[in-house]
Parts: C-alpha cells; sequence; structure tokens
C-alpha cells in the first residue's frame, strides 16, 4: 500500500460524533499547509443528533473516498460514538480493491478492526483533523506522523517523553492490532473481530474507571485472546482513576493481571488520547524484547 506524502490529497470524513465547524476549518487549513490537498466529505459539516450526518451519510463518505482514485488517504476529523452503527453500510469490496491509508483512533478502532477483518486493509492508530490538528497542533505528533509515512526501514518505536515499562525479559513479534480497548469490546466475537492468533494487541482507553478496565481485561482473558497472542502493549490511559478509595489503581490492575504473566507486556507507550501521540501502524509486524527494552517496528 502506497503511503502519504506531501503533494497527496486526503479525504476527511466523520465516522462518528460531529466536530467543531471552526476546528475543521481550522485543521483544512493546517492540513494544506502542511503541503497536502484536502477533500471534505459531505456528512462532516451535518448534524444527526450528536452525530455527523446520517449513519447512511457517514459511511458514503468512507466508501466513496476509497473509490476516488483522486484521493490518497482518509483521515478522520474526530472519534467520540458512532462507528460502530456505520459497520454493515461499509463497501468492504471498495476498500479491497482500493488499499489506500485510513487513519484514526478511539472511536475509529471500529473502523480498523472491520476493515482489517473484512478487507484486510493495514490502517493508522494515528491524528485526527480536528482533535489534533486545529489551532496551535502539537509539533512532536506531526513529525512522528510523517516519520512512520516516510519509514521504509525497520526501526525502534521510541517514546517521547515516558519510559517504556516491560514486565518481563522475555521476546515475541507479531503484527499489530487493536485501539481502544472499550470499543475493541463492543465488537468482540462480533463479524468485525479481529483474528488474534499470534498477534501483538495494543489497547488504550480514556475516561474509564478502574475497575471497568479490569472488568474489560477480564472479558479478553475469558474470550481466550491474552492466549491467542504473542504479546500486549498498553498505549495511554488517560483519566483512568479509581471510583472509590477501595478501587484498585490503574497499576494495580495491570500488576493483577499481568505481573507473572509468560508473555511480553508493555506499559506506557505514548500513543491513544495523549497530546504528544505515536503513529502505529495495524498489521505491521513488530518485536517487542523484554531483555533490552526495547520495540522494533519491522520493514
Amino acid at each position: 500500500m502506497r503511503k502519504l506524502k506531501k503533494g497527496d490529497t486526503i479525504g476527511l470524513v466523520s465516522p462518528a460524533n460531529n466536530a467543531d465547524i471552526e476546528k475543521i476549518k481550522s485543521s483544512i487549513q493546517n492540513l494544506e499547509k502542511m503541503g497536502f490537498k484536502v477533500k471534505v466529505g459531505e456528512s462532516v459539516y451535518k448534524k444527526w443528533y450528536s452525530f455527523s450526518g446520517t449513519d447512511k451519510e457517514r459511511a458514503e463518505d468512507i466508501n466513496n473516498f476509497f473509490k476516488d482514485k483522486d484521493v490518497h488517504g482518509i483521515m478522520c476529523v474526530r472519534g467520540g460514538y458512532g462507528s460502530i452503527r456505520i459497520l454493515s453500510l461499509i463497501d468492504y469490496k471498495a476498500i479491497k480493491e482500493n488499499h489506500k491509508p485510513f487513519i484514526g483512533y478511539s472511536d475509529i478502532t471500529s473502523l480498523h478492526m472491520a476493515f482489517l477483518t473484512k478487507a484486510n486493509l493495514r490502517t493508522f492508530h494515528g491524528p485526527m483533523a480536528a482533535s489534533n490538528f486545529s489551532g496551535d497542533y502539537n509539533l512532536d505528533t506531526l513529525k512522528d506522523f510523517f516519520k512512520v509515512m516516510k519509514a521504509e526501514e525497520s526501526y525502534y518505536l521510541q517514546n517521547f517523553n515516558k519510559e517504556l515499562y516491560f514486565y518481563n525479559e522475555l521476546k515475541a513479534s507479531g503484527e499489530l492490532i487493536g485501539g481502544n480497548l472499550a470499543v475493541l469490546i463492543s465488537s468482540l466475537n462480533s463479524d468485525y473481530d479481529l483474528d488474534y492468533n499470534g498477534k501483538i494487541l495494543f489497547l488504550e482507553d480514556i475516561g474509564e474507571s478502574t475497575y471497568k478496565i479490569d472488568r474489560m481485561l477480564w472479558q479478553l482473558k475469558n474470550n481466550g485472546v491474552f492466549e491467542k497472542v504473542n504479546g500486549i502493549i498498553f498505549g495511554d490511559f488517560s483519566n483512568c482513576e479509581k471510583s472509590s478509595l477501595d478501587d484498585m489503581s490503574l497499576k494495580d490492575v495491570f500488576d493483577n493481571h499481568f505481573k507473572d504473566f509468560q508473555k511480553p507486556v508493555v506499559l506506557n507507550l505514548e500513543s491513544g488520547h495523549c497530546t504528544e501521540m505515536k503513529t502505529l501502524e495495524f498489521g505491521r509486524v513488530l518485536e517487542l524484547d523484554g531483555i533490552e527494552k526495547k520495540i522494533l517496528i519491522k520493514y
């Protein structure tokens, strides 16, 4: 699949909640200053309940941009909620025949999962127009996005600020899959669920109480997901606090599940709902090295 480069046309879609119009306009100006041309989906400026247009309108924008030969990549405007509502309206045949970069995160996890499962499309867990590139956007996020788009040789995935934490000194490799934990759970055991066998599972979330994080991890465990994957990476878990004094902390939840887990598990990757955000390519092979405390992106 050809990645994005300056001069290419990005199609903006809004598969979930509607976004602030001024933020949309600002992000378009910024994307153009970065060197891209921009086409805006018809539903982007619309509103139906909390969504950016009806389910049909939002799905049609995605279908049309995958078929449009003049559009080189597709970027979501924002997340929120709503992507799961349009999965049955997507033209997966068109996507399979027109592979191109598709970029987003959070609620967009529903589409990442479906596109990989139904159309074998490697997608990008990366910045979104209104959420990340409006106003005075973070330059480190942009630099890392371009780095991933230009990458042709293997390299080590390095955080911006935090130190990666490895639970053990084990090694494993596999294709990267995953996304937002709560959204991934919503498609568990559906026709849009992922093949977890031999994969590296990435998970991130925002605003969930720690007991809910624990419950969702038990859902994955009880469904055999942890037995199937080769390793796990946890990204940013913003505002995931205890709801009562007696609850486990987030670190306690992770320790309880993975302290004695006999596969490599990594915490603190700066990808998700964080200001400085790493772009990840789902479907790309990663190697986790618990001895050297490194993550290798393989090409």
